[in-house]
């Protein structure tokens, strides 16, 4: 009976210290990644520079955004999947909910069939529409200006 007692108490022990190895595994895996994404990010904002086209942060219910500023290349995609170049955490915006792109000096964007929408203007977007200088865009509770 005592050698039961034992072999319960060290698995256990043993079953303790594994779920905290788990817990500790996937908390510096979270913490990883969000690092990586925060540092693409960044590197993603700092190609912003005066005279450049690019998407301004102007609203958002997180402040640590605000003022952010994207660099427009040839195409800049915007979603909640990691593999966008704008990041947007929000559960009402699409892994890949809207892409702005450059066609012959002028710029475009396109919703990518999101269940709830891009506005520009607050208008709702249906298909794509030219940007001009001012335009708001509003994807989830993230505002974005186009400024050129």
């Amino acid at each position: 009976m005592a050698f039961v007692i034992k072999a319960i108490s060290v698995g256990l022990e043993y079953g303790m210290l594994l779920w905290l190895l788990y817990f500790v595994s996937r908390s510096v895996r979270y913490i990883w990644k969000d690092m990586r994404k925060m540092g693409r990010e960044l590197s993603r904002e700092e190609k912003a520079r005066d005279g450049e086209a690019v998407l301004t942060v102007v609203g958002t219910n997180d402040q640590r955004q605000m003022g952010r500023r994207f660099a427009l290349s040839e195409e800049l995609s915007i979603g909640r999947g990691p593999d966008n170049d704008i990041v947007i955490t929000d559960t009402f915006v699409s892994h890949h909910h809207a892409v702005v792109f450059q066609r012959n000096n002028l710029y475009i964007i396109k919703d990518l069939g999101s269940r709830n929408h891009t506005y520009v203007n607050d208008r709702k977007l249906n298909g794509k529409a030219y940007l001009r200088a001012g335009d708001l865009i509003r994807i989830g509770f993230l505002t974005l200006r186009f400024e050129r």
